[in-house]
């Protein structure tokens, strides 16, 4: 069964993620955490990525347009595996230049060690993303300076 530890930190990370707290969100994850996405959430997004300041870097950027996320975990499925989770979650948050509401639901298998976690795979509806985003859902991967030098995605 899933260790109590690791649905714990499960519930916090995602927590923090909602709120935009970005530094205790990256201190759940692995440094080398593997990040996979079947169904990626925007047009050219990578379907399997390494690192967690890279997501926590791309998380930061995309979501600059967005209120937080305010995530609801529907149910968190316990495995065999005491180091390994099913969760589904939904999110609800607005997407600032339109006002428009945003919701989406997920599914994530993820997996844990030395109470970090170490590999993530989200399953996102893509669509909703795209319909709510227009032109701005195509990824892209170029970092872009701000006024003073600081890199993010845009």
């Amino acid at each position: 069964m899933t260790s109590k530890a690791n649905h714990d930190l499960f519930v916090e990370m995602l927590t923090a993620l909602g709120r935009k707290d970005y530094d205790t969100f990256k201190a759940a994850l692995a440094p080398d955490v593997l990040l996979e996405w079947p169904y990626p959430p925007m047009e050219d997004f990578p379907t399997k990525q390494r690192g967690a300041r890279w997501f926590r870097d791309v998380l930061e950027a995309s979501w600059a347009d967005f209120d937080p996320y305010n995530y609801r975990i529907e149910t968190i499925h316990d495995l065999a595996a005491p180091d390994s989770l099913i969760a589904e979650y939904t999110s609800h948050s607005r997407f600032i230049p339109t006002n428009a509401p945003y919701s989406n639901r997920y599914i994530a298998v993820v997996d844990f060690a030395d109470g970090r976690i170490v590999r993530w795979r989200e399953y996102v509806n893509p669509i909703t993303i795209s319909n709510i985003m227009g032109e701005q859902s195509r990824w892209s991967d170029k970092r872009h300076p701000d006024a003073d030098g600081n890199t993010s995605f845009k």
